[in-house]
């Protein structure tokens, strides 16, 4: 079973995903480009491929802009911008494992910020009981 990925920070979670981001992405331009042809119109095979690579690489073109604007940090705005990202993915676009561990350590960082007290979690239903939704 493959380890689990450190829950312990925003910043640990983006680097793994961005590490996930970019071999994917290189994986899926390299069948793209092995795409066997002639490839007819009608071809949803190559479609999906296309779509996923083009979600892939969005991804993590955001994270790329966090990084770049210093919003990567341990702050409920970072966690919140993480999330968003990763929200934009479909479960085929990454690598089936790292997903699972992935979606485990977020929900135990998210449950983290939740336990803070007189902290807000991240703009979105699941701030604390009664807590202001930053």
């Amino acid at each position: 079973m493959p380890p689990r990925l450190a829950a312990d920070s925003v910043p640990a979670l983006c680097a793994a995903l961005g590490a996930q981001l970019r071999a994917r992405g290189a994986a899926l331009a390299r069948e793209v480009r092995d795409y066997p042809t002639p490839i007819a119109r009608c071809d949803d095979q190559l479609t999906g491929l296309l779509e996923r690579r083009a979600r892939v690489f969005a991804a993590a073109d955001r994270l790329e802009a966090l990084a770049a604007r210093g919003a990567i940090d341990d702050s409920a705005a970072a966690l919140a911008a993480l999330e968003a990202c990763a929200a934009g993915l479909a479960p085929c676009d990454l690598d089936a494992p790292f997903a699972a561990r992935f979606g485990a350590a977020l929900d135990a960082l998210r449950a983290q910020w939740c336990a803070r007290p007189g902290h807000c979690g991240p703009a979105d239903a699941w701030a604390n009981d009664g807590g202001c939704a930053a």
